[in-house]
């Protein structure tokens, strides 16, 4: 719906589901790592499409109330 690529799709998924979806930068391993602005980028862009039309996004921050590891979750605004 709002995805750019197979990334993008496992993270709306996740943000439409129950569970939610943790910043994906948290995930990156090996060489990914030298390209989490890239990550980071692309989710916001997620998120963005997504309160552009019409999802409320909800954050969640991580234990500490960082970013690192908070939980977003999106729904539609009724």
């Amino acid at each position: 719906m709002f995805a750019k690529g197979s990334e993008q799709t496992v993270w709306e998924k996740q943000l439409l589901s129950d569970g939610g979806c943790i910043n994906p930068v948290k995930f990156l391993k090996g060489k990914a790592k030298k390209y989490s602005g890239r990550y980071e980028t692309s989710f916001r862009n997620l998120l963005d499409r997504m309160k552009g039309s019409g999802y409320i996004v909800t954050r969640i921050p991580g234990p500490r109330g960082g970013e690192y590891s908070a939980t977003y979750f999106a729904h539609k605004n009724q």
